[in-house]
């Protein structure tokens, strides 16, 4: 049996040189996604008691519309332990955006880690692997830090022998001494949190004292809860006794859950899928294409005692083998591939041998494979034998309809890499409210963080730096960072409006080419700014001030003045609407040094002053540009990939479409020679073959239009600033389809219309 398909194969060789393109392009493709999609759905799930870990959510009411975010008081975790019995043990944690990396030291040895404060049992509930120490006792003591492996090689050059040491951690103006209390693996690549040690909660605590206020529940800190096994605790959540609803998010789905994520992982799932299909497609359309040619093979088959089983057996025999054909190409395309693939998506894939690489040749060949075998096997040996079937247009209106579905999906995808293009193409060049070009930031460490103020002085006098300041952390920050309760006079109770505040230096707003609307800046002349604000307009119509400047507000209770207002600008991703805002001058707190320059040789020079005035420490900046950039991976991410994936889905299509004009050329070709010898010109025989065709593509593209506009429009509502659909997306789709059709067409229409009618006629 195997001789015999591989023999079949062999016999025709331009519609299998045609199905392995299509079939290994298509594998190739649905195989790079699964690996893509596999690791996405990977996230967070190595923990052994994922099923029963959950975060704590809060919403609460901002005017006519709930909000909801993971923004929890420090002391909550503790009493929902205490009060609801579902609720095992709970873990809080600082959001990691507050932190920039630590500045560590052991003797003269000093570097810069990343680092986050959570509570004592944090190993017991999640499973990071300790290469030393108790799970259940490593962070008992609030002076305790637990280190990663590549910590301990970067700090001692080992990972023995190194409990019991004690390290100095600095932050901000914190400088503390801790002692190593144990050792862990590195925190896995498909880890949401991921540090290189860990600090007892009370260490931060001791420094800043949680507020214990917990009838709202809000505050700055993650919480998170291990249930009891078969514990019910939605409902005694909704039984929270305090004003603010609370509720609980699976550990385990909150990677997906965040941005437009999941919405990726199913859209690129049903790319897959129809590229799959449309690679079947092809092989159906081209089988059912030749089934003249088979048929008589069928017809005497039968007649000679053939069972119909046996028959459907061969020709899915033939697919399986064609699949497992294209399998081999594919997976030499994907490894080939890989490199550039991993580049594209940021992560670092590779190809296993598992089931799934198995399962889909398998399924693609059964699928490909099962309307040819069906089909020819169902007709009566007398028919085929006679020729009868050729009279009857079903096996032909078939075609059509797989051609039409494939160039929907391809239609699709045209507009869908056109739309995704422009949003993208949107977010790089709409104004923010400050100016992100030619602006690089960074962390001091060492004696420079002692002297920030006299570092800055000095970075303002090198040529080409325009202004320089510092912040608490960076202006580009996550969505859903909670910040502190600010009240102020007039303030309806009914209201929880949460407002993001930053600590900064002066000069801040200006150094980011912030506008300023009402009042002034942060300025040295004036020794009570210690205690005055800068609003955004969003936070000035949040509290419905019309004369703001002036007005008393309060901050964790500490009464601050509104000194100015600033044009609203970006500080999250254009998924989200703008937010309050509140600077904050202190800085004391204000850590990171943002530098605005001229030009890239300015750089060098401020990196020669850093080594001047911090030796032994070396200059890291980033640009703040780069910054905003990476708040759109995921977007950058899909544009690339669908525009690959798209283009592949059009190549597939358009190989069918070859073969079947190829198949019709040569069915026509004693019709078209007819055709020429009374007196029909080359561009009308091309027109007679291909006309068929475009209307195809035309009745297509009709079809994809409102579908591919609902499809899109969907994604576009997951930005909250965003460009509308466009006529002339849909037009340019139209064009370029139906340019793509008249190459692949004109072809083999042209090599029909200028063949010699004597051959083909010679014949009869």
């Amino acid at each position: 049996m195997f001789k015999m398909n591989l023999r079949r194969l062999m016999h025709d060789r331009q519609s299998t040189i045609l199905n392995l393109i299509g079939l290994s392009t298509g594998l190739a493709c649905a195989l790079l996604i699964w690996l893509w999609v596999h690791d996405e759905l990977q996230t967070d799930r190595f923990h052994a008691k994922g099923d029963r870990i959950y975060q704590v959510m809060v919403t609460q009411q901002q005017g006519n519309l709930k909000n909801t975010n993971s923004g929890t008081s420090g002391g909550l975790g503790q009493e929902l332990t205490r009060t609801i019995p579902g609720v095992e043990q709970s873990v809080t944690m600082a959001p990691q955006i507050w932190f920039e990396p630590f500045s560590l030291s052991i003797g003269n040895n000093t570097l810069s880690a990343t680092g986050n404060f959570v509570s004592k049992n944090f190993f017991s509930v999640f499973s990071f692997d300790l290469l030393e120490g108790n799970k259940n006792t490593v962070l008992t003591d609030k002076h305790s830090v637990v280190i990663s492996k590549s910590l301990a090689l970067r700090l001692f050059h080992t990972t023995e022998n190194v409990v019991g040491k004690t390290l100095t951690w600095k932050l901000f103006d914190f400088t503390h001494p801790a002692i190593i209390t144990g050792v862990y693996n590195d925190m896995p690549a498909n880890s949401t949190i991921r540090m290189d040690f860990v600090l007892n909660f009370g260490a931060w605590v001791d420094q800043i004292p949680v507020s214990g206020e917990l009838g709202n529940g809000t505050g700055p800190f993650e919480t998170y809860v291990l249930l009891k096994q078969g514990a019910d605790v939605q409902a005694a959540m909704g039984k929270w006794p305090f004003k603010t609803a609370l509720s609980l998010r699976k550990f385990t789905d909150r990677y997906l859950q965040e941005g437009s994520k999941m919405a990726y992982v199913r859209m690129f799932s049903l790319i897959a899928i129809f590229i799959l299909i449309i690679a079947c497609i092809n092989f159906m359309n081209l089988s059912t294409a030749n089934a003249a040619g088979r048929m008589k093979e069928v017809g005497i088959r039968k007649a000679i005692g053939a069972s119909r089983a046996r028959l459907i057996r061969q020709f899915l025999g033939e697919s399986l083998l064609l699949s497992c054909m294209a399998l081999l190409l594919a997976l030499g395309i994907v490894l080939l591939l890989m490199p550039a693939f991993n580049t594209i998506t940021g992560k670092q894939l590779s190809l296993k041998l598992d089931y799934v690489v198995v399962a889909i040749p398998l399924i693609t060949g059964l699928l490909a494979g099962s309307y040819p075998a069906f089909y020819l096997t169902g007709f009566h040996p007398v028919v085929t034998l006679k020729g009868k079937f050729l009279q009857t247009s079903g096996n032909a209106w078939a075609r059509k309809g797989l051609v039409i579905f494939q160039f929907v999906i391809s239609v699709v995808f045209i507009i869908a890499v056109l739309v995704i293009y422009q949003q993208i193409k949107f977010i790089q060049q709409k104004s923010l409210g400050f100016n992100r070009e030619n602006v690089i930031y960074f962390q001091a460490d060492g004696p420079a963080m002692e002297r920030k103020d006299a570092m800055i002085a000095g970075i303002k006098q090198i040529p080409g730096v325009v202004n320089a300041s510092s912040m608490m952390r960076n202006i580009i920050m996550p969505a859903g960072i909670p910040e502190s309760h600010i009240e102020w006079d007039g303030k309806n109770k009914d209201q929880q409006i949460r407002f993001t505040q930053m600590l900064v230096n002066y000069d801040l707003p200006e150094t980011l080419g912030m506008t300023l609307l009402k009042g002034r800046s942060f300025s040295r002349d004036f020794s009570t700014d210690q205690q005055g604000v800068v609003l955004n307009e969003t936070a000035v119509k949040a509290m419905e001030l019309k004369d703001p400047i002036g007005k008393t507000i309060y901050t964790e209770n500490v009464p601050v003045q509104i000194i100015g207002v600033v044009k609203d600008f970006h500080f999250n991703s254009l998924h989200d609407a703008i937010q309050p805002y509140i600077f904050r001058l202190w800085p004391e707190y204000a850590i990171i040094t943002m530098v605005r320059v001229h030009d890239v040789q300015t750089i060098d020079r401020i990196a020669a002053y850093y080594k001047q005035f911090n030796p032994g420490y070396t200059f890291n900046y980033k640009f703040l540009d780069d910054a905003v950039q990476a708040q759109y991976k995921s977007e950058q991410v899909i544009g690339s990939l669908s525009r690959y994936f798209a283009g592949l889905a059009i190549l597939i299509s358009c190989l069918g479409l070859f073969g079947l004009v190829a198949f019709t050329a040569e069915k026509r070709k004693k019709e078209i020679s007819i055709r020429k010898v009374l007196g029909a010109s080359v561009k009308q025989l091309a027109l007679l073959l291909s006309g068929d065709f475009l209307q195809l593509v035309m009745i297509a593209i009709v079809i994809a239009f409102p579908l591919a506009a609902w499809m899109m429009e969907k994604w576009l509502q997951g930005f909250a600033y965003r460009i509308h659909l466009q006529p002339g997306m849909f037009v340019l789709a139209a064009v370029a389809t139906l340019l793509i059709t008249v190459c692949t067409v004109s072809f083999q229409s042209l090599k029909a219309a200028f063949s010699n009618p004597v051959k083909a006629l010679s014949a009869e």
